[in-house]
């Protein structure tokens, strides 16, 4: 009996250390995004996620990924999340914003990566604002990296 009760003891023991790590895991994507020709020799493209109530004080990291061939161009990006609150609270905090190229056989990062600006405004729940811009690019296999951290009781998105 005082076995059963060790072995039980220590399974719940275990699995109450192992739920916060669970519930602090950081949420990983990666996502193709289409490229839409301009018309003007250029592209267009567009990316953004949601997360859910289940998933506030989790940090996330999305990477949303394109190709680009011929010749060199410009990139511009940029990423806002406005706090709401509808019923509950919608809020996340952007922590990062960049672009870089990638090889995609083994997804090391080729060259310099391209840090965004932080322009988010002073004051309880300002919206995020992050942008970025780049010239003369190669062309090649690219990446859009968001880093952030879910803080809206009811999730929040960009």
């Amino acid at each position: 009996m005082k076995s059963t009760s060790l072995v039980l003891g220590a399974l719940l023991a275990g699995a109450a250390c192992a739920g916060p790590h669970a519930a602090a895991q950081t949420i990983e994507r990666s996502v193709p995004i289409s490229t839409i020709d301009d018309g003007a020799g250029g592209f267009n493209a567009y990316f953004g996620d949601g997360f859910a109530a289940a998933q506030s004080g989790r940090s996330f990291i999305d990477v949303f990924t394109f190709d680009v061939a011929g010749l060199p161009f410009d990139a511009a990006a940029s990423v806002t999340s406005s706090y709401l609150n509808s019923p509950s609270d919608k809020d996340l905090r952007i922590t990062a914003l960049s672009l870089y190229r990638y090889d995609p056989a083994t997804l090391d990062i080729v060259g310099p990566a391209i840090a965004g600006i932080d322009q988010t405004g002073f004051g309880a729940d300002a919206p995020d604002s992050w942008s970025l811009a780049a010239y003369s690019l190669p062309a090649g296999a690219y990446a859009v990296r968001v880093d952030g951290v879910v803080r809206g009781a009811g999730g929040g998105s960009f």
